[in-house]
C-alpha cells in the first residue's frame, strides 16, 4: 500500500478544510465557486469488468479515521444526526421523511454538517496526521448498478480528481467491499451529515474502501 502524497492532500484535503471553515463562518461566495468546490470531494471512480470494459462514475469520496478513533466519532455522529433530524422535521413538518441521496433543502442544515465534519473528518494538519488514515479512501455504493457489477469482477480502480484549471490527480487503488464494520458505519454517518438527510435511510449502504497503491500527479502547473 501507499500513502496519499502531500501535494494531493494540499489540494483535496487541507484545501477542502479551508473551504468548510469559510462556509461555517458564513462568508459569502458566488454560487459558481461553491459548486466548483464540490469537485474536491466528488472525483470520478473508474472501474473495469473482467473484459476490461471501463465505467466512470462521479462519487463522493472521503477520508477515514484510524480504527481506534472510530467508536468515539460514530457515537458523536449518532447524537448529531438525531439532533439535526429533529430540527429538520420541526422546520419541514413531522411528515417529512427525507429524499434519499440528495442535499438538504435548507442550506443551514448543510452548515451544521460541515461543523461536525470539521470536528471528526477534516482536521488541522497536526491532528489529521495522528487520526486520519491517509493510506485509504472511502465511499458508499448507492445504486448497485455498473460500478457494483464491475467491482465484483475486478477489484482495481482509479479515482480521478480534477479541480480547474489544471489540478489533476489519479489515485490507483484496490477496492475492498465492506457490508459491516466500524469504517462502513463511519462512512455512512459522515455521508448522512454531509447531505443533511434522514439517518434511517443510510445504515444499510455498502461501503467501498480504497486501499491506495499509487498517486499520479497529472496537474498542469503555471510555468
Amino acid at each position: 500500500m501507499a500513502r496519499l502524497t502531500e501535494d494531493f492532500l494540499a489540494h483535496f484535503y487541507y484545501s477542502l478544510r479551508e473551504d468548510y471553515l469559510e462556509r461555517v463562518k458564513s462568508e459569502k461566495k458566488p454560487l459558481s465557486e461553491v459548486f466548483l468546490g464540490l469537485t474536491k470531494n466528488n472525483p470520478v471512480m473508474v472501474t473495469c469488468d473482467k473484459n476490461c470494459i471501463p465505467n466512470g462514475a462521479v462519487k463522493s469520496v472521503g477520508y477515514n479515521l484510524r480504527e481506534k478513533y472510530l467508536p468515539e466519532a460514530i457515537e458523536a455522529y449518532d447524537g448529531f444526526l438525531a439532533w439535526r433530524w429533529q430540527k429538520i422535521q420541526e422546520q419541514l413538518g413531522s411528515g417529512y421523511e427525507g429524499e434519499g441521496f440528495v442535499y438538504s433543502p435548507n442550506p443551514e442544515f448543510i452548515v451544521d454538517g460541515l461543523k461536525q465534519s470539521l470536528n471528526y473528518h477534516y482536521l488541522s494538519r497536526e491532528e489529521a496526521e495522528q487520526k486520519i488514515d491517509f493510506e485509504q479512501l472511502g465511499t458508499l455504493e448507492g445504486f448497485g448498478r455498473k460500478t457494483w457489477e464491475n467491482i465484483q469482477q475486478n477489484q482495481k480502480a482509479a479515482i480521478v480528481y480534477y479541480y480547474p484549471p489544471g489540478i489533476h490527480f489519479q489515485v490507483n487503488c484496490t477496492v475492498e467491499v465492506q457490508k459491516s464494520g466500524l469504517i462502513r458505519d463511519f462512512i455512512n454517518r459522515a455521508a448522512c451529515a454531509a447531505h443533511g438527510e434522514n439517518p434511517a435511510k443510510w445504515p444499510w449502504r455498502t461501503a467501498y474502501i480504497f486501499h491506495v497503491e499509487e498517486v499520479i500527479d497529472k496537474s498542469v502547473y503555471p510555468k
